[in-house]
């Protein structure tokens, strides 16, 4: 019973860590097919591709990596308890490590609407973005002070 009972454990094991290692892989994967259409999409504007826009992607997947830790770490602590459950109590219950894929499906789903997002979509939304900057340094009174003083100097 007890060769049974281990036997199941680590063929759901290998199961499980192969799911996983699967969903890690897709992240990385559509990460890099985000960086690939960005390249090309500054290419096509005529940019050049930067160490900056590179260093975002590698801190990203490390975003995604880190997030990715923890829901496994809680799929680990789920599929325990599932086993426990299973040989102690009888309960018959899946073990699947749902948070993981669930980021993992999240994660390619933000990538994806990147990967289609127009780069004059983009080009807006960063426009939009320094324009409100601007306006709250317009409306900063400290600035207004600052100018004020610094013109006051230099005629």
């Amino acid at each position: 019973m007890i060769e049974f009972i281990s036997h199941e454990i680590t063929t759901r094991a290998i199961y499980i860590i192969t799911v996983v290692a699967i969903e890690y892989v897709a992240v990385l994967f559509s990460v890099l097919a985000d960086l690939v259409s960005g390249i090309r999409k500054a290419r096509k504007r005529g940019e050049a591709t930067k160490s900056k826009a590179l260093r975002r992607t590698v801190d990203k997947l490390a975003r995604y990596y880190n997030v990715l830790i923890v829901l496994t770490v809680v799929d680990a602590m789920t599929i325990v308890g599932i086993l426990y459950m299973r040989q102690v109590e009888g309960f018959d219950l899946p073990t699947i490590p749902l948070f993981t894929l669930l980021g993992a499906i999240g994660m390619a789903i933000i990538e994806v609407k990147s990967i289609f997002e127009k780069s004059d979509e983009k080009d807006k939304e960063n426009l939009r973005e320094i324009t409100e900057i601007l306006e709250n340094l317009y409306e900063n009174e400290k600035l207004k002070s600052i100018i004020k003083t610094l013109k006051k100097h230099n005629p």
